[in-house]
């Protein structure tokens, strides 16, 4: 157990230590090499833990998208109602702990790899099921069953099209814009009367304030990106 648990714990900084590396140099530059570098180790464990740099995106894949996971459990933790459990999802992908313009070019080096990559398809295949499983509990409390089909379909995409274009521009999308954007389309596809408007604004601005202090935090930071 004690063994398993050593090994697990390097597995999970040597992947860490490769998104660093996609981070700093990109995809066709990020060689073991660097990865062991950035890790403090040689090539050679690295080896010893990832047969080749197909596994080690692999793991890098689970791990990007297991630390999105982790966010909204850790903010899902402080939503009550179905307003804030829906922003739960929205801020946990767009805080800036984790939306910030090299984060997201990095996560366009890695999906480029997924046609090629048979590993990175299916772990990419889990987080869309994944994501729409999570948009689709929190839109049922606003919409009937096709409508929550195609909002959370049209939703997913378009956190996918912001975390694209804040990796693919000149000019980054803030935290701010990106949650904004999502904002004004959340009120186009949901009922939007006065109430269900200031609801989802209280919501946001809740949900707000605590990822400030829960994903915000020295400890969160330390094990995300």
């Amino acid at each position: 157990m004690k063994t398993n648990s050593i090994r697990s714990i390097r597995r999970a900084e040597l992947s860490k230590a490769a998104f660093e590396a996609v981070v700093l140099y990109g995809l066709r530059k990020a060689t073991l090499e660097k990865v062991g570098r950035i890790a403090g180790v040689s090539k050679g464990v690295v080896l010893h833990h990832f047969k080749d740099k197909s596994s080690l995106l692999e793991a890098v894949f689970r791990r990007s998208n297991s630390v999105l996971s982790e966010s909204v459990i850790e903010l899902y933790r402080h939503a009550d109602t179905p307003y804030e459990r829906l922003w739960a999802i929205i801020i946990a992908n767009f805080f800036k702990t984790i939306f910030n313009r090299k984060v997201c070019q990095a996560w366009v080096s890695l999906m480029s790899e997924v046609p090629h990559n048979e590993q990175c398809q299916r772990v990419e295949a889990a987080n869309h099921t994944r994501i729409q499983s999570n948009l689709r509990y929190a839109l049922k409390h606003f919409l009937n069953k096709t409508d929550t089909e195609r909002t959370a379909l049209h939703l997913g995409m378009l956190i996918d099209g912001i975390w694209a274009r804040n990796g693919l521009q000149s000019a980054p999308v803030l935290s701010e814009k990106a949650i904004s954007e999502m904002e004004y389309a959340i009120l186009k596809m949901l009922p939007h009367d006065n109430k269900s408007i200031a609801n989802h604004q209280e919501a946001r601005l809740k949900i707000e304030n605590i990822a400030n202090i829960v994903l915000g935090s020295k400890a969160y930071k330390e094990k995300s990106f």
